[in-house]
């Protein structure tokens, strides 16, 4: 049995759109990385205060030591006698830093401090607890920085420095005090401003980022609405094309799926045309035969016989158009051609040999060309066969039917063409005698033996779709002259730098033939 809980949490996982989560993720990368920046700035800050309480508190030990120098020297001004004395000289002229303090003590007492307002500096000498850690640093101790919590400092750091004078029984010490709290506080407030400024940030980049977000998914909720708008039946809503003015990889998207939709409308069009071409084409011969059989004399053997040549007849032409349609259907898929190398003028020379018992003309090459090209060559000798085919359909005999080949001046185009000399094309046959099931208007020549071995000696109408199908798979178009009276030339138009990834549908848009 299926847990609805886990069904309820795929369904709340993916409640959340692109747009919030491509949103959340943006937050998230950029909270981590000011949290980051944030922290590691703090952390140096909050080193450096602190090594500079330190050298501070260095430095102030050193006038300890000038003082001494002084009375050692005769240059005090006035008699030394006890530590008092050292420690007057050592405090008279100092002035405690912000946030610091000094105190001369002598026997554990206070003795001399600064004349100075500094907070710290009053608050140190009210200290009981640094005053006593300060008196029991003993002669002899290393000076070094010691840190304290006392109740009215919650971080202290000092430095207590014995002071004695050779005849006199009292201990001084001169102690230099820094409230590291008050320190680093500059440091905690810069650091606040910074987190603040982040918020602030944070709030912008929401912002922005949800309409920049929204802007660029705007074209994946058109797609959205275009696959739900689109049916079986209706194969024509587009993403709007204001929608994929953008260079992106989204707009790319759009442009993609609307080549696509394109591609499978074309697609269903040409199934739903050749569904009802073949139906239509296919109910006639059909209804002959039944109409034969159903008035068959089964005692007549003369009308069993002309009944069975008919039948046979018509299941030939079916077979005929059967075969044909499947070759349109199987020139929609991408491997219908297969190019190889082709010397042209071998192509044109075994044409010439294939088509030559065909009727009763006046065969001729009229142009060809040794380049050796990429072509499938079953295919185009039999586009080309099918051409001279519909040439002979269309001429009397001894007319010339003439092939030729050449490559075009640009030197990027092969031209592969049949003319004959037949009754030609009117202008309201071009156009649809490409077609399915299209036919031009049946000339009186051809005489009725020629006629029956040629290919689609019926007129089924599926032979120049045929090659233009030819044509277009292999990237190219056929092209059309003629002038009624005088003749035709079906010229084949084929590139020699064949594209990789032009679709089909895109070709038939800019070869369309004329």
């Amino acid at each position: 049995m299926a847990d609805p809980g886990g069904t309820e949490t795929v369904a709340r996982r993916y409640a959340l759109s692109v747009r919030v989560r491509i949103l959340a993720a943006v937050l998230v990368t950029t909270t981590l990385g000011m949290l980051g920046a944030g922290s590691a700035s703090y952390i140096i800050a909050r080193q450096h205060a602190y090594d500079s309480v330190h050298s501070d508190l260095v430095q102030e030990s050193e006038e300890i030591n000038t003082v001494v120098r002084m009375i050692d020297s005769g240059q005090a001004g006035r008699p030394v006698k006890g530590p008092g004395d050292v420690l007057y000289l050592a405090i008279k002229s100092s002035v405690p830093d912000p946030g610091g303090a000094i105190i001369g003590l002598v026997d554990g007492r206070i003795a001399w401090v600064p004349d100075s307002d500094e907070p710290t500096q009053k608050s140190a000498q009210d200290d009981a607890e640094l005053i006593a850690a300060a008196a029991a640093i003993q002669p002899g101790s290393p000076v070094e920085v010691r840190e304290l919590r006392t109740t009215g400092h919650p971080r202290l750091a000092f430095i207590s420095i014995p002071v004695q004078v050779d005849g006199s029984a009292h201990l001084g010490h001169f102690v230099a005090a820094v409230d590291v709290a008050e320190v680093l506080q500059p440091v905690a407030r810069s650091h606040l401003t910074y987190a603040l400024a982040c918020l602030v940030a944070l709030l912008a980049i929401g912002v922005v980022g949800y309409q920049v977000a929204g802007r660029l998914l705007s074209p994946l909720r058109s797609l959205q609405a275009t696959a739900q708008r689109i049916s079986e039946t209706d194969l024509t809503d587009r993403i709007p094309d204001d929608q994929l003015a953008g260079r992106d990889e989204v707009a790319d998207l759009g442009r993609t799926m609307n080549a696509m939709l394109d591609r499978l409308s074309s697609s269903f069009d040409h199934q739903r045309r050749l569904l009802d071409d073949a139906g239509h084409e296919l109910r006639t011969p059909i209804t002959i035969v039944r109409g034969h059989l159903e008035l068959l004399d089964p005692d007549d053997p003369a009308d069993v016989k002309e009944t069975r040549a008919v039948s046979l007849d018509e299941l030939d032409r079916m077979q005929r158009l059967v075969d044909d349609l499947m070759t349109l259907a199987k020139s929609q898929r991408p491997d219908f051609v297969r190019p190889e190398p082709v010397e042209v003028d071998q192509l044109l020379s075994s044409v010439r040999g294939l088509v030559g018992p065909l009727a009763d003309r006046q065969w001729q090459i009229e142009a060809s060309t040794a380049a050796v090209v990429a072509l499938d060559r079953q295919r185009i000798t039999q586009a080309l066969v099918q051409l001279v085919a519909n040439a002979v359909r269309f001429t009397a005999p001894r007319a010339v039917i003439a092939l030729g080949g050449s490559v075009g001046p640009d030197g990027r185009e092969l031209r592969l063409w049949v003319r004959d000399t037949g009754t030609g094309i009117t202008a309201e046959d071009r156009e649809r005698i490409f077609e399915r099931f299209g036919r031009g208007h049946r000339s009186g020549h051809g005489s009725p033996e020629e006629t029956v071995r040629l290919p689609e000696h019926d007129g089924a109408g599926l032979g120049l779709a045929i090659v233009a199908a030819i044509a277009e798979a292999h990237h190219g178009r056929i092209e059309l002259d003629s002038t009624p009276g005088l003749g035709s030339t079906f010229t084949l138009c084929l590139p020699l730098d064949r594209p990789s990834t032009t679709t089909r549908s895109e070709d038939r848009a800019r070869h369309r033939h004329r």
